[in-house]
């Protein structure tokens, strides 16, 4: 049985991601219906993120001299920051993603047999799996946001977000409050739909490979009555078609979201040695402590998602020649060989996703980021024992 569009279309992969972002007014559309809702949905979430930024920047620019205030405001202002960052390049190439829907849409992506499906759909749903985790965790941080000034031992009175106002807080305290739960709450919700968009977007282009792999594999090189060279060519140049296909997705996934994807990894760098700087000064048996385990967790996650699949897509496309190699190729005409010797020349170099063209997404980046922080967590650690142990020798004097 050989499955075509009606039975699965690939653009339903990121049904919820889409919209979930048209519910914010960020994803393209191609009608104008309720255009007034959507704009409008749009204009309030920058404003609300925006103004958080605002009022961030004001905050550091008062607590300048203060450096654990200081710290504490740029955990959340990096975040911020970079999701803003984000936003503004998925703004700028959005129009983009109606080309990726159109290229998902052509037929070269269908007419395989019917088992060919399962490889797409385990993709998937692996990569949705992923996502829920991914989600838990920013729900856990929005929460721990909120309820940390609560549970923790502070004054009273304390905000959940670091920020300055142009008003008495106190006076205005619950207002306040659910505002900045509000804004944390909607930049977690776009942060992440766009982060599990682009994985949802390469694991597709993944899968897509491991079917093409399986499609020449599949190929009998062996003319007879039943299989006439003319039949072989064809189709070993679909196979070259969709190859030619995946690696022009994979470039405009690229086109799309690598830029957002660098600023991510350099933010999650300068975010996880502050969060270990916080971790060193904050109490080990208190809930704040706790926060910023489960913030290590959803920052960690949401780069290693980009690595992972970032890698998933070198390695798949890195074996097309072994599965080709496994079929009867030896018994194709010399001129099928010489079509042959071209397509294995173009798939020796593997398809590789890229941040900002500077960065590879590979599970070897992820691990070199991990030795860089570790190392920058080992030197803050012992600068901060050096200085407790000399306060403590200043005061026995």
């Amino acid at each position: 049985m050989i499955f075509t569009i009606r039975d699965y279309d690939l653009r339903n992969a990121f049904e919820t991601e889409r919209n979930l972002l048209l519910w914010s007014g960020f994803y393209p559309r191609r009608d104008n219906k309720l255009n007034f809702a959507y704009v409008v949905s749009a204009i309030l979430n920058l404003f609300v993120a925006y103004g958080q930024l605002f009022s961030m920047v004001v905050q550091m620019a008062i607590d300048r001299h203060d450096l654990s205030k200081l710290t504490e405001t740029l955990l959340f202002f990096m975040t911020h920051f970079t999701f803003l960052c984000k936003l503004s390049n998925f703004l700028y190439y959005k129009r983009k993603l109606f080309e990726i829907e159109d290229l998902l849409a052509e037929s070269i992506f269908y007419g395989f047999p019917y088992e060919r499906l399962e490889l797409v759909k385990n993709k998937v749903d692996s990569c949705k799996l992923i996502a829920k985790i991914f989600r838990i965790l920013c729900v856990l941080v929005v929460l721990f946001y909120t309820l940390v000034p609560y549970l923790d031992d502070k004054e009273d009175m304390t905000l959940p977000l670091p920020g300055w106002l142009p008003y008495d807080t106190k006076k205005y305290y619950y207002p306040t409050v659910v505002f900045q739960v509000m804004s944390v709450s909607v930049s977690a919700y776009n942060n992440s739909s766009i982060d599990v968009l682009t994985c949802m977007l390469i694991s597709v282009a993944s899968a897509h490979f491991d079917i093409l792999k399986e499609n020449l594999k599949g190929i009998d090189y062996k003319t007879g009555k039943t299989n006439s060279a003319e039949a072989i060519r064809i189709n070993f140049k679909h196979c070259v078609s969709h190859h030619k296909k995946i690696v022009q997705f994979v470039s405009q996934i690229e086109d799309v979201f690598s830029k957002g994807i660098f600023l991510q990894f350099f933010a999650s760098i300068v975010v996880i040695c502050f969060t270990g700087f916080q971790m060193i000064v904050v109490p080990v048996p208190s809930v704040q402590f706790l926060f910023l385990i489960i913030y290590f967790s959803c920052m960690m996650c949401q780069v290693a998602m980009y690595c992972w699949y970032g890698h998933d897509v070198i390695t798949t496309s890195d074996t097309i020649g072994q599965y080709f190699y496994m079929s009867n190729w030896y018994e194709a005409d010399l001129e099928i060989r010489k079509d042959v010797f071209i397509f294995l020349e173009r798939t020796k170099k593997p398809v590789i996703l890229t941040a900002g063209k500077f960065v590879t997404l590979s599970l070897a980046t992820l691990t070199t980021r991990l030795i860089y922080q570790s190392q920058q967590l080992k030197r803050e650690l012992i600068q901060s024992l050096g200085v407790k142990q000399f306060l403590k020798g200043k005061t026995m004097k």
